[in-house]
C-alpha cells in the first residue's frame, strides 16, 4: 500500500476530514514512518490530483462521493410562495427556507419551525403586507427584535419576512431562491430566530456539515465576514478541528 493509499484509508476512518498533525502521528506509529517535509509533499501531489482538497491550513478532507454538494429541496409551500412573490415583485432579490433544513445536522431536535422570507431591505416592508394579503393560517412577523422572537416563536409555524443580506450565498433550485449551505451556517452563528441553534449545538451543526457536504470554506467565511462574525465562525473550525495549525506543520 502507497503512502496515498495509507492517506485515503486513514481520511475515510476519520469522516474524510483530517489535520496534517494527526495524520503525521499516525503514519509514525505504523510500520512505514514518513517524514514532515515527504507528507507535505505527498499532500500537495494528492491535491493537485484532486484526491483531497485542502480545507484551511494545515486541514484536508477526500474529495469522493460521500461529501457531496448541499442542494436544498424546497416544498410546496416554498414554492406557492416564490410563485406569490415572483409573480409580483419579479425584479427584488430574495430567498425562502427552512429552518428544520439545518435539523439533519443537529443532536437535539427544535420544536421552533421556521420559514424565512429573506428579502431585500427596500422591499422587505412590501412583501411582508403582500404575505398577509395571502390569509395563510399562520403568524408572519417582519424583522422581529430578539425581544419578539422569544415571545412571538413558539412551537406553532411561523413565516419571518427580514433582510436579506446583500451578497448572500443563493442559489436556485426549481426556480425558487434558496440558501446554499454555507448561508445556512452563518446564519446559525448569527440570527436571533435561530438561538435554539446556537451554544453547543453550533459544533455539531458544523462537524456535521463539513463531514457530510463539501463546503466552500472561502464562500463561508466571505459571508461570514459581511455579517460581522468571521471570528466566531473561524473559532467553531478550530473547535471541530477544522484548524489551522499554528505550530507551522
Amino acid at each position: 500500500m502507497t503512502i496515498a493509499d495509507q492517506i485515503l484509508d486513514y481520511a475515510m476512518k476519520t469522516g474524510g476530514l483530517f489535520t496534517r498533525r494527526d495524520l503525521l502521528k499516525a503514519l509514525c506509529s505504523g510500520t512505514n514512518g514518513v517524514s514532515d517535509k515527504s507528507l507535505v509533499v505527498i499532500l500537495n501531489r494528492m491535491v493537485a490530483n484532486q484526491q483531497i482538497a485542502r480545507v484551511s491550513h494545515g486541514t484536508y478532507h477526500v474529495l469522493n462521493e460521500q461529501r457531496k454538494e448541499f442542494v436544498y429541496s424546497p416544498d410546496e409551500a416554498e414554492r406557492n410562495l416564490n410563485h406569490h412573490i415572483r409573480e409580483r415583485y419579479p425584479f427584488i432579490d430574495y430567498c425562502i427556507w427552512r429552518s428544520s433544513a439545518l435539523t439533519p445536522l443537529m443532536q437535539h431536535v427544535p420544536a421552533s419551525r421556521i420559514m424565512f422570507v429573506d428579502v431585500e431591505r427596500l422591499a422587505m416592508e412590501a412583501v411582508f403586507q403582500s404575505l398577509q394579503g395571502l390569509g395563510i393560517n399562520l403568524p408572519i412577523l417582519l424583522n422581529p427584535t430578539k425581544q419578539e422572537c422569544v415571545r412571538y416563536i413558539t412551537n406553532d409555524e411561523t413565516i419571518i419576512v427580514r433582510p436579506l443580506i446583500r451578497e448572500a450565498p443563493v442559489t436556485e433550485v426549481d426556480g425558487c431562491p434558496v440558501p446554499m449551505m454555507e448561508k445556512m451556517l452563518v446564519d446559525a452563528v448569527s440570527d436571533k430566530e435561530l438561538v435554539f441553534m446556537q451554544g453547543n449545538e453550533l459544533h455539531t451543526i458544523y462537524a456535521n456539515a463539513f463531514s457530510s457536504y463539501s463546503i466552500n470554506e472561502n464562500r463561508l467565511l466571505r459571508y461570514a465576514s459581511r455579517r460581522n462574525r468571521k471570528d466566531k465562525v473561524e473559532r467553531i473550525l478550530k473547535n471541530i478541528k477544522i484548524e489551522y495549525d499554528t505550530s507551522g506543520k
